[in-house]
């Protein structure tokens, strides 16, 4: 079942937080953010993403490509872009989804892509 996360990624755009929730398993859904933080329990992550997401003035979301490795784990590339400040702002992430049994989500992991140094990625 690999449409739930493109499912996930359809719904996060539009704001739409049932149809989020409805891609995630009920039970053992754990978050793990870039900056190492954690959020358990699928009531927790929709909230998360509400609150986050409606706070940022002109979000979108930008999926470049979504790579299924197998039934159970797939990897997204997209960015999220918004205003902050006034200011356009934009953040390339991978995002690694498992489905559980079911084919629901059940983990999500989120790396943000960051501009290195030029000359250090020559080397």
């Amino acid at each position: 079942m690999t449409g739930v996360v493109e499912r996930y990624l359809e719904c996060l755009a539009a704001h739409d937080w049932a149809g989020v929730a409805a891609t995630i398993a009920d039970d053992g859904l754990t978050r793990e953010g870039p900056f190492c933080d954690v959020i358990e329990g699928k009531a927790h992550y929709v909230a998360y993403l509400r609150k986050v997401l409606t706070n940022f003035e002109g979000h979108e979301l930008r999926v470049q490509r979504v790579s299924h490795v197998n039934d159970r784990l797939s990897f997204v590339e997209l960015t999220e872009a918004f205003v902050i400040d006034g200011a356009p702002a934009r953040w390339p992430e991978c995002i690694l989804f498992e489905r559980n049994d079911d084919g629901l989500i059940s983990r999500v992991s989120v790396f943000f892509k960051q501009p290195g140094n030029e000359s250090a990625a020559a080397t």
